[in-house]
This record gives structure tokens, sequence and C-alpha cells, in this order.
């Protein structure tokens, strides 16, 4: 049995996050909100907050290793990408690691020319003008065509009810990982997407 302040020791606490992370497992396993406290755990367990830095490994209240990992920032950096864009093989994932939370806003997400094997990507989701809806606009990439690429719209309650793409209905939906199929074409593409 475990204190309550030593809350990091009850399980999934790991000091050096960075050396083996499991996020892009769990994000290709689609298991999110276990992809989503890791990063957390991550950022958590690596950070210093009084020189805004990340280390390879943290004692509580005191540095104990070398500081300044530039590869631990790095690696974290590149697990929040893969968060938001994820290539697994010919396939590429948009918003699969994204806080439902995040498209209860019109901020929503933004992500801009991020480059892929295929590409640069780019794409927007936010709540929409209307209650329980979420409007979204993809551009893929012009070099070359990804074999699949999936939209996916973790709503901040209930399930995806209905996709409209460029005004017109959609139907390649995968209801259970909240994904959306996007036809593979290189010009700008804006979707509703209905959730009850």
């Amino acid at each position: 049995m475990t204190d309550d302040k030593y809350w990091f020791s009850q399980g999934g606490m790991v000091f050096q996050a960075n050396l083996v992370n499991p996020i892009p497992v769990y994000l290709k396993l689609h298991e999110v909100p276990a992809a989503i406290r890791n990063l957390y755990n991550d950022f958590v367990a690596c950070l210093y907050p009084d020189v805004n830095m990340f280390t390879e490994f943290h004692q509580w209240r005191h540095g104990s290793a070398p500081f300044y990992k530039i590869s631990d920032e790095a690696r974290f950096v590149n697990r929040v990408c893969d968060t938001l864009v994820l290539e697994d093989g010919d396939t590429i994932w948009l918003g699969l690691g994204a806080p439902r939370r995040w498209l209860e806003s019109k901020e929503g997400i933004r992500v801009d020319r991020v480059q892929t094997f295929f590409g640069p990507v780019s794409y927007r989701m936010y709540a929409g003008a209307k209650p329980r809806m979420i409007e979204a606009s993809v551009q893929l990439p012009s070099n070359r065509a990804a074999a699949k690429t999936w939209l996916v719209a973790r709503v901040p309650s209930g399930h995806i009810e209905k996709v409209m793409l460029d005004g017109k209905p959609w139907t390649r939906i995968d209801a259970d990982r909240e994904a959306i199929e996007l036809p593979s074409q290189p010009r700008e593409m804006r979707l509703e997407i209905r959730y009850r």
C-alpha cells in the first residue's frame, strides 16, 4: 500500500519517461486514454519547471541527473506530434491522440504543414457553429498519396452520427475508432461531423 501523497507510485508512473516511451504503441493499438496518460506522465516526470527544461532522470524536488537533455525534449515533441499526425506504415492518422475536450472549443486543433513521408499535412478541427457538431478542414499531401488517411474525431460525448464531406453525405466511418476515412485527394476538404 502506498501513501496517497506518493500517488505517482500507484501505477503507471515512470521517472525516465523518455527512455522507452509506449505512446506510439498505445496509439497504434487505439488505446488513446493510455497514450494521453503517458504523454502527461512524460511531462510531469521529466520537466524541471524552475528552468523550464527536461531531464533524463528526476528525483522529486531537486535535480539528480544530467541537465539539458535535448534528446528527451526532442522525443517529447515527437510524441506530441504523434498524437496529432501518426504515420503507421502506409496509413496516416490525423488527431488520433487528441484529448476529447480539445474539440469542445472554437479554437480546437490546428496543425499546419506537418511533414510526413507522403508530404506535408494540414488540418483543423473545432467545435462547430451548431451544437453537437465538429467542423474540420483537411489538406492532404500532393507529393504522393497514403494508402489510407483517417481523421479521428474524438467527440466530447456520445458518438458520430453523420458526416458531411464538402456538403455531401459521407459514410466511410469507423464508429468504434471514431475515425473518418478520407478520399486520397490533395485538394482541401471540408467536413461537418455531427454527434449525439
